[in-house]
């Protein structure tokens, strides 16, 4: 059994030592927390939360019948980058992937967004560290996107030709690293 209260249908202008002293000499507190309109309350023992909770539910508290029940479990707090499906959320809008492949090591994310804004408005930029040679590029405009795969592919970036693909296409544009052609 749960040894803390959920106080519910506070007045506005009720404060900690205000439900504490209302509750006194039903056991000990250990915990009182007053928010607007609510509160919680948890005492040293399960029974005393029993006996707090049957006698009070209902009553009168400065002017306001409360109620006075079990609180519910805490749920365990979601990471702020979490969304109910457990991907990651972006602090920023979502915009449309493209993906620059054949840069040079010495490429910065600013070298690569100044090539793609080229072609448009680019809204993030990166170098991705994990796959060498290869970066990211996100417009927030699909025209914009289009334009940089029409424009930037085959172009040069710090004197190395790159290659550019809609991030769907990726696929596409790594096999075309891999393929060795032989004759027949």
């Amino acid at each position: 059994m749960s040894r803390r209260l959920y106080l519910g249908k506070l007045p506005p202008d009720t404060r900690t030592d205000d439900v504490s002293k209302f509750f006194d000499g039903y056991g000990k507190i250990v915990d009182c927390r007053v928010m607007t309109g609510f509160g919680f309350v948890e005492f040293e023992s399960s029974r005393d939360a029993e006996d707090a909770m049957q006698h009070f539910n209902g009553k009168n508290f400065m002017g306001s019948s409360i109620v006075v029940e079990f609180a519910k479990e805490s749920r365990p707090r979601r990471e702020p980058y979490d969304d109910r499906y457990g991907a990651p959320r972006s602090r920023r809008p979502p915009g449309i992937r493209i993906i620059v492949s054949g840069i040079s090591r010495d490429t910065s994310w600013q070298d690569l967004k100044d090539f793609g804004r080229e072609a448009g408005s680019v809204s993030f930029a990166d170098i991705d560290r994990d796959n060498i040679g290869q970066g990211i590029l996100e417009y927030l405009a699909r025209d914009d996107a289009e334009r940089a795969v029409k424009e930037l592919d085959g172009k040069d970036l710090r004197g190395q030709a790159v290659r550019v693909a809609m991030q769907e296409d990726v696929s596409i544009l790594t096999i075309g690293f891999k393929l060795y052609l032989t004759p027949l």
